[in-house]
């Protein structure tokens, strides 16, 4: 089709690719669109949207995105296509259409998820985006969680070992028991650090295996399967690869379809997005069920986690600005509830265990 294609109209353009513009001239004739000397893309298999940042009209189809900023290209478009996209131009031109069966079908095609996701649908874009991450290889987590991990916040960290070992000692037993997660627990080189902050509530994970806890945490627990019980959460929130969805699905589309291509390359430089602001409310809960139920298959107390939830909620009321680990979660009362519906499905799937630590040591090496 290539060789036979003569183009009826040009127009300025670009290509987008590794989640940058490139400058190239757009060739149409009734047959398609291609950039000039690349390969065609027929009408029927093209789908249109507009970039917010600057109008472009996006021609995405077959994993080429094609764009124009000119005035004349929609109109150009529209007198070659035919009838071909009609439903599309109107659209983007504002007119109202119904939403054909045809179309609902198209949202779960791969490539008709991002662009029904960029017209008003962002369910189906971040669904298509989520299954581009998980197609990544695990070691991209990993350096992503290394970039973030430079500007993370500090503080001073506890070197005690007697701390350290204990909270490794959850992971420990904690990692064989997460069952089908998007990356295998044995995938993951953990790596912990303990921030000296009496007054900070908290813990989190950065992807990769990068877990967190302030010694603020590990203090307002009454028992150690509390702190795990919040270390099972923030590794849950790793193993469901959550950091990597979330950077993906906030940095824009160029990054976004790029990264459902198969290009990393701009993906690690926005590893800020990271600390910027806490996870959705559905990952937290995803991060609570996948969390509690690796407790109860690791055979520690799951129902503690709720408990913990309990005295903060009995203790604190209305969340304090510095207990930044709860308050970008769902309430207190909603969490209770979920853990309890989720304990009451599961049969017991381990005996009671014990976490071999000593904590009132660790407590002693705290204060």
């Amino acid at each position: 089709m290539q060789d036979e294609f003569h183009p009826r109209a040009t127009a300025q353009g670009f290509t987008v690719a590794d989640g940058r513009r490139h400058p190239a001239e757009l060739e149409m004739s009734s047959e398609g669109i291609r950039a000039k000397g690349g390969d065609v893309i027929p009408w029927n298999r093209v789908k249109l949207a507009r970039d917010e940042a600057d109008d472009a009209l996006l021609v995405i189809g077959r994993g080429i995105v094609l764009g124009s900023t000119d005035d004349r290209f929609l109109r150009d478009v529209e007198g070659l296509a035919g009838n071909e996209l009609d439903r599309e131009i109107s659209r983007l031109t504002g007119q109202t259409t119904g939403l054909p069966g045809t179309q609902i079908v198209g949202c779960i095609a791969f490539f008709a998820l991002i662009v029904y996701g960029l017209l008003q649908v962002p369910g189906c874009y971040r669904g298509a985006v989520d299954r581009g991450v998980n197609a990544l290889d695990p070691s991209i987590d990993r350096q992503l969680g290394e970039a973030a991990l430079e500007s993370a916040p500090g503080g001073t960290e506890i070197e005690s070992e007697i701390v350290l070992d204990a909270i490794e000692e959850m992971v420990a037993a904690l990692e064989p028991h997460f069952g089908d997660t998007d990356i295998a627990a044995s995938e993951v080189e953990w790596q912990i650090r303990v921030i000296d902050d009496d007054e900070t509530i908290n813990a989190y994970a950065l992807p990769g295996g990068f877990i967190t806890v302030y010694t603020g945490l590990i203090e307002a627990a009454e028992t150690p399967d509390m702190v795990a019980g919040v270390i099972a959460h923030e590794m849950a929130h790793v193993l469901q690869r959550h950091g990597l969805k979330r950077v993906a699905n906030k940095a824009g589309l160029f990054i976004g379809l790029s990264l459902l291509v198969g290009n990393t390359s701009g993906l690690i430089g926005l590893s800020d997005i990271l600390l910027d602001s806490g996870y959705s409310r559905t990952l937290e809960s995803e991060a609570d069920d996948v969390g509690v139920k690796a407790m109860a298959r690791t055979g520690l107390d799951a129902r503690s986690l709720a408990r913990f939830f309990e005295i903060l909620r009995d203790e604190y009321g209305d969340l304090p600005p510095l207990m930044q680990w709860i308050g970008s979660h769902p309430d207190h009362q909603t969490r209770i509830e979920s853990i309890e519906a989720i304990l009451v499905e599961m049969e017991d799937e381990a005996p009671p265990a014990r976490l071999e630590l000593d904590w009132d040591a660790v407590l002693a090496e705290l204060e």
